[in-house]
Parts: structure tokens; sequence; C-alpha cells
């Protein structure tokens, strides 16, 4: 972007308009054309398979200008004006009523501050948008520091006026709720774009990175002594300075020592101009994040999450008898199995009884690949065991029933329980034949709590897949409850797949009836590549274009066609139907059961790029994510009379007709929860093909709100 303001929209159509929010030909390759002024949705050809778009820019934000307009503006009172116009035109919605009214006050108030002539070289963005994320910070300023060096600082304008200590590490409380520390705010979001914004990972000299924070209403002595209390909040404080209303000369000379010795106009293209940096893929990082070497950088809810269930933990540590629940509820690529991982990942490297559980089989395997060089060392050190049969589960990585299993109350000090809506209601042996043997008259959920001093479950109440998970909010609160145990209760928002939008998750739950609000933003804003396809041949040669530029990319399908037997250890091309024209795909092998799980089709079909070839179901990529995702939208699931409707006979998946039969299960609700998951599996984009024709409509109208 090369305007410095933002400007009103216009009706210029998307293909020709150059966004001010920095997307451009994304917004233009997925709403392509305009039939008086309605977009219409993008529907990909043979001809324009290789149509990649063009990689969003890292930087997206409401409003850039010089530090001379940006005073002029809060001086002349048009500042709210122009965000409330920006944000209308990339939300498709309105901001709230506190966001005004912070904007009003605290953008005013650092103009105040702002309103001197050593900062006239500087500028300003406002309300930019982390890489990757759907989060954003208030306020970002450039210039040039002492040493001459290219700099930009984090601000975070709060309106605070007192706040209290909080049981919770890195948190105050304000009133009756607890936030996160501002300081704490700041450096998380300096980390962040330190690691995943380009403009401050490449180019020479390399942009210096700071931040504070500014509570600019805040004059109580004993609310401003604790929130630089080094011994509550360590040395964030000081590397993140806090300033308050009687700080305002300090403040002047803090960003004037570190932005007022150059020109910031250079600084801020280069910012603006910058990309994302590739996004860490849970399964490449895994093995570092489980022995303690790497650590996602948690963003505001993320990082309250992940320092609340440590601080239980460690209270429960110190009284056996506590016992706590910890539900976590987020939607796809909300950070679940990050925050999962990262627990694990602390808590063995603290010397805690901790082991991750979870329902999906796929996802089990794949961790135990990635971990098994020195899982089961770690998993005996950390209980203080010499064999694996005097542990309490045999191996780090486990499932919900092996956690069941332990007999001795409080054996674990913590269990992450990930994807915990797969839980079963009792713990079982499932026969071949569908025979079921209970092996337990005591609900699995409760066992799980009875083993373990601080049970985390992380699930997502609408993406249970089969008719016998229970893993609802709702029932795991009751039965914490039945056992006496305390509960702690977060939600999940700021997107980390999905190229980060926010929208485009919201915009898959309105479609498949989550929600009644539907969010267009993605396709003018957040540059997400979503195309539905009439052509499977086109579909697959764009994302192998995609695979030669280096992006990991998999075909997944709605379990509508059979599992056939290999030949000559090859797998058949079950996946056929003449509206596929010259395609057809090969389901994913099986290997069977007992498989180690470096041999194990999950393992292989997730990490070896050379199983493109074979094409996913729903068992295979829950919990995972990929670049580029093509999914096959199968006839099991159809829109008919404005409503979502199964087709059992189209389903293939003898187990779960089964189990639906069985429980008397909703079975459209299970294949809303299926197709849901595999739309939310791509990093950058998603590909569908709808197979039934009104259900295909529905895909189009719905992109045109």
């Amino acid at each position: 972007m090369t305007t410095k303001r933002p400007r009103k929209a216009t009706s210029e159509p998307a293909s020709t308009k150059k966004s001010s929010t920095g997307v451009g030909s994304v917004a233009a390759v997925v709403s392509r054309g305009r039939v008086e002024d309605r977009a219409v949705p993008y529907v990909s050809t043979a001809s324009e398979a290789t149509d990649a778009p063009t990689a969003p820019t890292a930087t997206r934000y409401l409003y850039r200008a010089s530090l001379r307009e940006f005073v002029a503006d809060v001086r002349e009172v048009r500042l709210v004006a122009l965000l409330e116009e920006r944000f209308r035109a990339s939300y498709r919605s309105a901001p709230s009523e506190s966001e005004l009214t912070a904007w009003k006050l605290s953008l005013a108030a650092l103009g105040g501050v702002l309103d001197t002539p050593e900062f006239l070289a500087s500028e300003v963005f406002v309300e930019l948008r982390m890489p990757l994320s759907g989060r954003r910070c208030d306020v970002l300023l450039t210039g040039t520091d002492l040493a001459k060096h290219p700099s930009a600082v984090v601000v975070e304008l709060k309106q605070w006026e007192t706040a209290r200590p909080s049981q919770l590490p890195e948190q105050v409380a304000i009133g009756a709720r607890s936030s996160q520390h501002p300081c704490v705010q700041v450096r998380d979001y300096v980390a962040f774009l330190k690691y995943y914004h380009s403009a401050f990972t490449e180019g020479t000299p390399t942009i210096e990175l700071g931040g504070c924070a500014y509570l600019h209403n805040m004059t109580d002595r004993k609310s401003i002594e604790h929130l630089r209390d080094t011994s509550v909040f360590g040395d964030v404080p000081k590397d993140y300075p806090l300033f308050t209303a009687n700080d305002r000369s300090e403040l002047v000379e803090w960003l004037a020592a570190r932005l007022c010795h150059g020109d910031g106009a250079a600084v801020g293209e280069r910012i603006a101009n910058g990309v994302p940096m590739p996004s860490t893929k849970l399964l490449d990082v895994v093995a570092r994040a489980v022995e303690g070497t790497f650590e996602w950088r948690l963003l505001d809810e993320q990082r309250s999450v992940f320092s609340a269930i440590r601080a239980r933990v460690d209270a429960a540590r110190a009284n056996p008898e506590a016992k706590t629940v910890v539900i976590v509820r987020g939607g796809p690529g909300t950070g679940k199995s990050v925050l999962a991982i990262q627990l694990l990942g602390h808590g063995a490297k603290n010397g805690w009884r901790v082991v991750h559980s979870t329902g999906s089989q796929a996802f089990q395997t794949n961790l135990q690949g990635k971990t098994q060089l020195f899982s089961t060392e770690l998993l005996k050190r950390t209980f203080a065991a010499k064999t694996k049969k005097s542990l309490p589960v045999e191996r780090l990585f486990c499932t919900f029933a092996d956690v069941g299993r332990v007999t001795t109350r409080n054996a674990l000090d913590l269990v992450v329980a990930d994807e915990a809506h797969r839980v079963w209601d009792f713990r079982r042996i499932k026969y071949p034949n569908g025979k079921v043997l209970p092996l337990s008259t005591v609900p699995l959920v409760r066992e799980m709590i009875r083993a373990t001093r601080v049970s985390a479950f992380f699930l997502d109440d609408n993406q249970a897949v089969r008719a016998e998970e229970i893993g609802r909010s709702q029932t795991i609160r009751e039965m914490a409850i039945a056992e006496g145990a305390e509960v702690i209760e977060f939600d999940l928002n700021t997107q980390f797949r999905c190229g980060g939008s926010e929208s485009y998750i919201h915009w898959v739950d309105a479609l498949m009836g989550f929600r009644t609000d539907s969010d267009l933003a993605w396709r003018e804003y957040d540059g997400y590549d979503f195309r539905v396809v009439r052509d499977m041949t086109a579909m697959d040669k764009a994302l192998r274009a995609h695979r030669l530029a280096q992006n990991r990319c998999r075909i997944v399908a709605g379990y509508c066609w059979r599992w056939n037997t290999p030949v000559n250890g090859r797998p058949p091309k079950d996946i056929t139907d003449k509206r596929f024209g010259e395609w057809s795909g090969a389901w994913i092998e099986k290997t069977g059961q007992g498989t180690k799980p470096l041999d194990n089709q999950y393992y292989r079909w997730a990490n070896d790029d050379e199983y493109y070839e074979q094409v996913g179901s729903i068992y295979s990529v829950q919990g995972f994510e990929f670049d580029y995702v093509g999914v096959i939208w199968g006839e099991d699931l159809v829109r008919r009379n404005g409503q979502w409707m199964a087709q059992l006979q189209k389903n293939k998946d003898k187990v779960f007709k089964r189990d639906v039969r069985v429980a008397a299960a909703n079975a459209a609700e299970m294949l809303r929860n299926v197709y849901r998951v595999l739309l939310t599996r791509g990093m950058k984009g998603t590909y569908v093909y709808v197979l039934d024709d009104e259900t295909r409509e529905w895909v189009e109208t719905a992109m045109l709100g």
C-alpha cells in the first residue's frame, strides 16, 4: 500500500481496485467479477487452475499516516470516523461501542503526547493486525533510534484507572474481571511480530522493535506500584515499560530516543510491504516443544489459558487435596493443540507428572512418531520409574481410556486432554463385528478427573464426529462438579489457521448452521483463498502447482466411497465419479492395527508429501493442518428446502452409520461437524468440489452474503 490515509470505499470492481488493507490481488482472486456491484462467487475453471493468488502482505491495519497527519486527525476530531469507516469496509460490520470509546479517548490521549515537533518524521499504524492471526495491537510507531537504526514501537493503550492483584499469573484484576497485564500483552505482540513478520526478520539493517503500555487515566498509587512490581511480574514492566497519566514527559523522552533520530516513512514502508513468514505447523516442531527447546508465541487469551493452568498445577502440587478441571473451548485453528503440547513440554521440563491424551488415533500416532526417540525415557524420568510396567500409563501420548485405567487417585499432576470432544461415555472394547464390551460403570470423564489433580479439557462443542462422543462443555462441567472439582472455563477466539481469518471460520460456521450471522470480510480483507471448483482435474492441477511452490497440500473427502482391498500392494482408485472427468483418487492406505507409528498410515499421510496422491478422510485429518486442502463434498450431506439433510445411503462409513442408529443420533448434525472440520484444515486456502447441485448452489450463494 502506498497511500498513507484510509480511503473511502468505492464501487470499483474487485479485480481493479487496490485494497487499502494491503491484500490487493488476493481479494481480486477470491471475488472475481461484479454484477451490479454485487460480488459473484469465485469458481475455478481448468484454464485458471494454476492461478495461485499473490501472498497477502503481513501488514493489515485500519489507519496509517505520518505523525503530523495523525495529530491533525485527532485534534480535528475526525480520526474515529475514519477508523469506523475503514472497520465497516474491512469487516462488514460495525465496531463495538467499547471500541469506539477506546479510539476516542485513548488515541486522543496519545495524540496529545505526540503533538510535538520531535515526532514529525515518524509514522503511525493504528489497529495493526498480527500476521497469521486475528489479533490487533493498538498502535505501532516507526522512526529511527539514537544509533540511527530503523526502529518501531508497539504501544498498548488502556483506559484503566485502578488495577489490583489477580490470582492468575501475569494478570491483574480490573473490577470484577481478570485481565492480562498490559506489558505482558506488549511483550507477546513484539515477540509475535519478530517471529512472523518479514519486516522484522529480513532486510538490512534490521528494524529494532520494542514496546510500552500507556495507561493515560491511571493516577492511583497502589495500582501503579502493583503493575510495576518486579517481584510479581519479573522484568516485564522494565523491558516493556508502563507509563501512566503523570508520566507524559517520561513517555515522550522514551519514545523520542527510539523514533526521533531520522525518517520513519521508510520504516513504515518496509512494514507495510512485509509478508507473513511461514506459519509454524505443530507436527514440524512438536518434538522440540516437548523437549522444552521451542515455544510458540502465545497471544492474549492463549497466554491467559497457559498461565492459569500452570498456576493451578503449581498450587495443586503444593496442596494434594486440590482438584481442578479446566475447560478450554475453541473452534478450528484457535491453538488448542498448541497449548496442550506447550503445557506438556513445560510440565515435563519442570518435573510435573504430566501426560497428553487424545481421542484422535491419527493425531496420537503422529505425536508418538515424532517423539519416539525420547518419549519413553522422558515419561520414566517424569515419574521416577525404572520400568514401563511401573508407570501409571505406558505412553507420554496416550488415549483417554489409558488415563481412565489409572486406579490411583491423583497419580498425575496434569492431564491435557486434546480433542476432548471425542471422549466416549464409558471405557469399553469395541470388536470388529460391532460388539461392545463395557470395562467400567464409571463415566470415562470422571475416571480421568479422579486420576489427576488438574484436568485440562481442550474441546470444540461442534467437532464431535461420532454418535458416542460425549465431550461437551456441559457434560464435563457436570461430571467435574460431581467429583468435587473446581471448574474454570476459557474460550479461545484468536484464529491462527485459515490465514488467521476469524471471518472465514465464522462464514463456515454460518454455512453449516452453527451460527446465524455470516461474515464475508475474508473475501475482501483477509485474503483467504477459498474456491468452489467445478472441475476436479483443475483442482488437482492447482494443488500440484502449490506443491511445487513448497506448500504442503492434501485432498480430503466425505466418506462416500468404499475402501477396497489394495491391488498389488497399491491402494485402488476408489474415489471415482463420472462428474470428476479424468480425475480419480485412492483412499489413504490401511496399514492395520498395531503398526509402529512411523510405519502407520496416518503418520505417512500427514508427513510424507508423496502421500498427496492418497485422499484423506475425517479420521486422518482431524487435528491437522496443511497449507492448501482440496475438499470433495459427497452426497451424504445435502441442502434441501433450506435445511441440511443426511443421505446415509450415500455414506459408506459402516461404523458411523451403526453408531448413529444405536445412539439414535442426529446424522445431519454429525455430518455437519464432519464437513466443518474438512473445510477448516487449510492454512492458506481451501478448494471444494461439491457433487450435489443444490448443495453447491447453496455454498456459492453463501459467498454472496
